[in-house]
């Protein structure tokens, strides 16, 4: 061993790792035998007596100088040795070290696959029906503009434009993006919301958006689009229940306010050959249709009519020609009566992309953004009626 320079440089490296821990290994197997943990204590001592009977080996060795470029076996003394150290320094750490160190793995690990990987999106909004419903819950491919840029085409996952990072601050900036949620007594802000849009044009085409026989149409590079993934069905509003407890204040307590029940009106598309009870994307009574109060009647909207934006009084169907700029994409939802997209805040930047929506995970017809809500309130329903079977794993193009 002593002539072969690599084999000692590694036997070396060996011993200095354990070194700093044999201490601490030989109290923990003396305090196996002192509590009368016979097994661990046998097995464990056997183990390092084997480990120092093959360490006082491979140190002789060294010294001498008659021994072969392998030190006789030694390669596999070497390999045996770092093996046993490594099993004495695993298994002799206390169980309040090995919890925390297995939840700091866990943790980076999450991380790592959350943020460039893979994650799980809850839909709460539904500007993307009927190809996308409020309930959803997608998987986003993160790795999929790793290697390949975006398609026109492609359902993409992304952050609210119009929250965007706080970029006073690169501490601000990193949790907003790669963290979240918000933890106000650091100070640290929560990330915008993510929403899924259809890619409409890429960089250097050029989008149009006109009125024709009272219907919205979009030009891209001088071409009426076909877009047979447009939502043509209308929009009825419905009032559903949100949350869980009837109350929003405990004392001087108040209550969270995602847990605090709440009714709010949301547009639902609506098939008018079906009954309310048969509607082929959302469950829905007719206790739940808001009627208008004047006529007495449901509320409804044509999905393909244009649309006025209530703050600046403009037709957001109307627009361009205009030239998208490099890194930069044009968003739309597929049920356009129904989304905020790029014809209210423009164009996307790559920067707040997440990844691609590549297929429904499962599915639950709630407002609730956590199904367990739903399960305790309706515990017998849920499973029939709120649950859609049909949509697990349904792939998404």
């Amino acid at each position: 061993m002593r002539n072969n320079p690599r084999l000692k440089k590694r036997y070396s490296r060996i011993i200095a790792s354990f070194d700093e821990q044999r201490g601490r290994v030989r109290e923990a197997i003396e305090k196996w035998r002192v509590r009368g943990k016979t097994t661990h204590y046998e097995k464990f001592n056997d183990m390092w007596t084997e480990a120092e009977k093959i360490r006082h080996e491979l140190a002789e060795s060294l010294h001498n100088e008659q021994a072969p470029a392998n030190g006789s076996g030694a390669h596999a003394k070497v390999k045996r040795l770092k093996n046993l150290y490594n099993v004495l320094h695993q298994e002799t750490k206390s169980p309040i070290r090995q919890w925390i160190e297995a939840i700091g793995v866990a943790l980076v690990l999450a991380f790592v696959l959350r943020n460039f990987a893979f994650s799980i999106y809850h839909v709460p909004t539904g500007s993307a029906e009927p190809n996308i419903l409020v309930g959803d819950r997608i998987w986003g491919n993160k790795a999929a503009y790793f290697f390949h840029n975006i398609k026109r085409g492609d359902l993409v996952i992304f952050d609210d434009p119009r929250e965007g990072y706080d970029e006073s601050s690169r501490i601000q900036y990193v949790w907003q993006r790669y963290v979240g949620f918000p933890i106000p007594l650091l100070g640290l802000k929560g990330g915008p919301i993510n929403v899924v849009k259809r890619v409409i044009a890429l960089p250097g085409d050029v989008i149009e958006g006109k009125i024709e026989a009272d219907k919205t149409v979009i030009y891209l590079n001088g071409a009426k689009l076909n877009e047979p993934y447009v939502n043509t069905l209308p929009l009825i509003v419905v009032q559903r229940d949100k949350g869980l407890l009837p109350f929003s204040s405990v004392g001087p307590l108040r209550v969270p306010e995602f847990l605090a029940r709440e009714q709010k009106l949301v547009r639902y598309t609506y098939d008018p050959a079906k009954s309310y009870t048969d509607q082929p994307y959302y469950s829905m009574t007719e206790q739940e249709v808001y009627l208008h109060p004047a006529t007495g009647k449901p509320i409804l909207f044509d999905a393909l009519t244009s649309t006025i934006d209530n703050r600046s009084g403009m037709n957001v169907d109307e627009f361009g020609p205009l030239t998208i700029p490099e890194n930069m994409y044009w968003m739309m939802g597929d049920s356009r009566k129904n989304s905020e997209d790029s014809r209210w805040w423009q164009c996307l930047d790559k920067k707040y992309v997440h990844g691609r929506a590549s297929f429904i995970m499962y599915s639950v017809d709630s407002e609730e953004a956590f199904w367990l809500f739903d399960l305790v309130k309706h515990p017998i329903n849920f499973w029939y009626k709120h649950v859609r079977w049909s949509r697990f794993f349904k792939r998404l193009s």
